[in-house]
């Protein structure tokens, strides 16, 4: 296996066979050694001159090979090696997807199984999408026997010809090598169009569009889509798209596939090729190939070059803004799109931006939950279309696309007032979307906004996906919750302003700091990861439910969390949870059968306005706003934890203090630590002093974001935030100076209770630290309503956990 790997790599770093140390050349043949080299060029889909592989097999052995690979997986057409494939092999597009086709019918496979850009590309040029693919199989299967026996009849449901192609002026054109025969078949106009085919770089815009068309379907010349490293590309709304599936089989998926999906989440009108090449940390020549891809599908489009289109960009201020390099001088944007080595090495030019400096728009940051809820809700003709561009091309853009989908959105609501059930839910979630992207346009004034899928970044290293955000972006508004984990983002590190959580925030690192802060909260257990309880503790022995808080969800196949749990399967639960993760536990005395919405709770909506003695708030039983009184250290800990200018909410929850005392009554205080002693006795003289009150308010959770459900408290939080101007450049920069204060918070909180091996990524020396993991707990710990401790379960452990520590 070493070997193997070391072989991988000689390959993959230009070696010769004679480059290889004495020792591998003695177990490892030059036939065999050829074959590897054949066979990684054709993976990579790299040319034959310009690669290894012209050491291991001729020229036409090479291509033809690797077309048989490309057809047989299923992959894009070669354009970028047309001028062989194309002029030498005489093997055009069309003729190459025919033969795909046919391989893909005659193993009766479902036309799914064509990936999504081949598919498209199939479409356009052969005119077979999914409805012609079922006819021609149903025609195929009605032949029966003779269908069984001979695969080949499906040739004959295949077009003879390709469709026109819709050309763009821009495009260049090459003739293939013609034989006399079809020399001698041309027309004089046909043959003195291909003489001019035959200068290098003829344009569309100079020949005669039919007669292209007509020697393009003879299969007599070929296009290419040519993209230069200055140039500037945007990507409007996908038409004409195919969902099908992503090309991910390893070894064998197309490389320009994933590109593409990159180009379309990070591609910007401000930034030029060179320039996105430095974002997605990829050669020139390489990103050069997949936007040539999505130029030719029609899902890219090349932005009219410098003298055409410029002096409009520069009024709009869309190229030339300056960017610091890093080294203490400037450029202009437009200048770092020359800075692309002769090797094709990228160059970067957002390195040390400041806050907000670099991007212009704003982002709302959904996952793919909202655009299932879109497709499935789409009552209004247009959304359908906004949702898959969301969906395959990882954002909407544009701004009068956006107005168009919130009016599309409130056609949908509108549509769906004389529906009952899940429909009506599936608008309310439309209205709120609607609700959200107007709150982000009116409080960021002429700022551009986005709507980002935030699953769109996971093909992107945390790096990468830094780069492209903070190119693109002033501020990011994230919904909640999303899937963890949270945007790559730091406070600490230049980029967009991030009104969602960090790594930290986004576990019950937060729910603790919260407690700590407001000094109240309800009885809290926390139970470090690798233990094994062989009976309940006695903070946890009498309840009747219990709310558990995994700190990774996906470890535990959460869908969400809390988790609860009833008393019955909570010891058998707790240990199955804690050989996967660390958990929080809270327990409860509730009627059975009662649900976590059951919960009598308020939303309060962040950020906090009002400094009255009642807080505003949703009821999340009836979706009616209500006031309840504000907690004694509501302010002071809203300022501790830098929330003053957040996005988001605070979940208070009513307790009975019967529970809390009920579950409380059985704790060994023998052996809990001496500080805890004395807390324990200071809660208990509080406890009778309240003993008069039935029930409290108490902080339960909290979410950084904007809360899309329910649309009530989505309609709150966004009336607050635009009266706190929550995106003006003062304002986004007072919560960035939060953000910064509350993750000081959950280190120092961290370092208490935690390994706090990852506190140190503060800095920001590495791009990658701060979002690499978060620290697991390493102390059995319990929060009494007060106060945060540290426990001895040893008594109620089966040996000793592998992360506790004594």
């Amino acid at each position: 296996m070493a070997t193997e790997e070391w072989v991988k790599r000689a390959i993959e770093n230009s070696k010769t066979y004679e480059d290889l140390p004495p020792k591998v050349r003695t177990v490892l043949p030059v036939a065999e050694w050829k074959a590897k080299v054949k066979e990684h060029c054709i993976q990579c889909g790299f040319g034959w001159t310009e690669s290894l592989a012209n050491t291991s097999c001729s020229e036409p052995e090479y291509y033809e090979d690797l077309l048989r690979f490309y057809r047989y997986n299923y992959r894009l057409f070669p354009y970028h090696l047309s001028d062989y494939v194309c002029r030498v092999l005489r093997v055009t597009p069309f003729k190459y997807y025919c033969d795909l086709l046919y391989t893909v019918m005659r193993e009766e496979k479902s036309y799914d199984q064509i990936p999504n850009f081949a598919a498209a590309d199939i479409v356009q040029l052969v005119g077979i999408g999914r409805n012609e693919y079922i006819a021609i199989m149903n025609k195929c299967k009605a032949k029966k026997l003779l269908w069984r026996v001979n695969k080949s009849i499906a040739k004959e449901y295949l077009p003879v010809t390709p469709l026109d192609l819709n050309m763009q002026p821009w495009w260049t054109v090459a003739v293939v090598n013609l034989s006399e025969q079809e020399h001698r078949a041309l027309s004089p106009e046909e043959l003195k169009v291909c003489q001019d085919c035959c200068k290098p770089g003829a344009k569309v815009a100079d020949l005669d569009r039919q007669l292209l068309q007509q020697l393009h379907k003879k299969g007599l010349i070929h296009l290419d889509v040519p993209i230069r490293p200055e140039d500037h590309v945007s990507i409007p709304p996908l038409e004409g798209f195919v969902s099908n599936k992503d090309s991910d089989e390893e070894g064998k998926g197309d490389p320009l596939e994933a590109l593409l999906y990159a180009v379309f989440v990070a591609s910007s009108e401000r930034a030029s090729v060179a320039e996105l090449a430095g974002i997605l940390s990829v050669k020139v020549p390489k990103l050069q190939m997949a936007i040539s891809i999505a130029c030719r599908l029609g899902f890219g489009t090349r932005l009219p070059p410098a003298g055409e289109g410029e002096a409009k960009r520069v009024q709009s201020g869309e190229v030339g803004s300056e960017l610091d390099l890093g080294d203490g001088t400037s450029t202009p944007a437009s200048t770092a799109a020359h800075k692309a080595t002769k090797d094709g090495e990228p160059a970067l030019a957002i390195a040390g931006l400041s806050v907000g400096e670099a991007g212009q728009a704003t982002a709302l940051v959904v996952d793919a939950e909202v655009t299932s809820i879109l497709m499935m809700g789409a009552l209004s003709p247009g959304l359908k279309r906004h949702s898959v561009t969301l969906f395959e091309g990882g954002r909407v853009t544009g701004r009068e696309v956006i107005a168009e989908l919130v009016e599309e959105l409130r056609g949908s609501v509108a549509a769906a007032e004389r529906f009952e059930g899940e429909m009506r839910n599936l608008a309310a979630y439309a209205k709120a979307l609607a609700q959200a992207l107007d709150c982000i346009r009116t409080a960021g004034g002429n700022r551009p906004v986005e709507v980002l899928r935030k699953e769109s970044l996971a093909g992107l290293a945390p790096s990468a996906a830094c780069r492209v955000l903070s190119h693109a972006y002033a501020a990011v508004v994230p919904i909640t919750p999303l899937p963890y984990p949270p945007l790559p983002l730091s406070p600490n590190t230049p980029g967009p302003t991030n009104f969602g959580p960090t790594a930290e925030a986004g576990t019950p690192w937060l729910q603790l700091a919260l407690y700590t802060a407001m000094a109240e909260g309800p009885l809290t257990v926390v139970l470090v990861c690798g233990q094994r309880l062989w009976r309940l503790p006695p903070q946890l022995a009498c309840c009747t439910h219990a709310l558990v808080w995994p700190w990774d969800l996906e470890s535990v196949r959460a869908q969400s969390s809390p988790v609860m749990l009833d008393a019955a399967f909570l010891l058998f639960s707790l240990n199955e949870y804690l050989s996967r993760t660390a958990i929080m536990v809270q327990p409860l005395n509730l009627p059975e059968g009662t649900e976590v919405g059951g919960l009598t709770a308020v939303q309060i909506p962040l950020p906090p306005l009002s400094k009255e003695t009642s807080l505003q708030g949703i009821d999340t039983r009836t979706g009616s706003t209500v006031s309840v009184e504000r907690p004694a250290n509501f302010d002071a800990a809203m300022k501790k934890l830098g929330l003053q200018h957040a996005l988001g909410s605070l979940r208070l929850v009513k307790f009975d203090l019967a529970c809390a005392t009920a579950s409380n009554e059985n704790i060994d205080v023998a052996n809990m630590p001496r500080q805890a002693q004395q807390a324990e006795g200071q809660r208990g003289v509080s406890q009778e002093e309240q003993s008069a009150d039935e029930s409290a308010w108490v902080p339960l959770h909290l979410q950084l974001g904007l809360p899309l459900v329910p649309a009530e408290l989505c309609d709150l939080v966004c009336s607050q935030a635009t009266a706190a101007k929550f995106l003006d450049t003062d304002c986004r920069r007072q919560h960035q100076d939060g953000q910064a204060q509350l993750q000081q918070q959950l280190f120092s909180i961290i370092s208490d209770y935690g390994a706090c091996s990852n506190c140190q990524a503060v800095s920001g020396s590495k791009e990658d630290e701060a979002v690499s993991f978060v620290d697991l707990p390493i102390y059995n710990l319990l929060f009494d309503g007060k106060q945060m401790h540290q426990l001895d379960y040893s008594d109620y452990q089966q040996g000793i956990g592998c992360l506790c520590i004594e």
